[in-house]
């Protein structure tokens, strides 16, 4: 396994704005990463996720201002009022060249939210300014844990197989802006921004980007 860091190293104090679907209202997708907490943690070469901290990334979108922030969110509300909720099952777990993930089924209606969110981002912000070109393939998935150096995790791969508890579900119903910053070696933490809720606008009591980002 590679050192996930290595390739993902931003630089000091930046912050990039992501859209995000997140498990912190998820019992079962947090009772499905705890389980996999005491294997994950023999292991000192991970910097295994938090709880509190588990995402799945949708869109990486990079440092905005305040009114950028306001306006990408009020396109991504707008058009995600065309997209149902959806059911997402959260497993199995897996090593990768970089870490341990688990992957998320089924893969089309979020990336059809994928699709949804960069085009609502591109409006506001111009066509090619993303970090992952258009003609990429969306990956989605959660990672559980990242690779901290370069090692052998063959014994921990099939550990996982073996491992293998049930699949967690749960019901898709926002996508959430987020001031991501990185803390290195570590983990991702964040502030978050604004929420696009499926199906339907925005809540009457959300909060403009600008008023949330204050002193952050």
């Amino acid at each position: 396994m590679k050192d996930f860091w290595e390739t993902h190293h931003w630089p000091e104090g930046e912050r990039r704005a992501h859209w995000h679907v997140l498990f912190d209202d998820q019992p079962a997708v947090q009772a499905f990463v705890r389980d996999h907490a005491e294997l994950l943690g023999r292991h000192r070469e991970l910097a295994p996720v938090p709880v509190e901290w588990l995402h799945a990334t949708i869109q990486s979108i990079g440092p905005l201002s305040p009114g950028q922030a306001d306006a990408v969110a009020a396109a991504a509300q707008s058009a995600a009022r065309d997209i149902a909720p959806f059911e997402l099952e959260i497993g199995p777990a897996q090593a990768i060249h970089n870490g341990i993930i688990a992957a998320l089924y089924p893969e089309e209606p979020i990336s059809a939210l994928y699709r949804t969110l960069r085009q609502a981002t591109e409006s506001v912000l111009g066509a090619g300014v993303l970090p992952i070109p258009r003609d990429a393939k969306f990956w989605p998935h959660m990672s559980l844990a990242y690779s901290s150096a370069h090692w052998d995790a063959d014994n921990l791969a099939k550990a996982l197989v073996k491992l293998r508890p049930p699949r967690a579900r749960m019901t898709v119903t926002r996508a959430v802006l987020v001031d991501q910053q990185q803390l290195w070696r570590d983990r991702y933490a964040w502030t978050p921004i604004a929420e696009a809720r499926l199906g339907q606008g925005p809540r009457p009591d959300a909060v403009p980007a600008a008023a949330r980002r204050e002193g952050h």
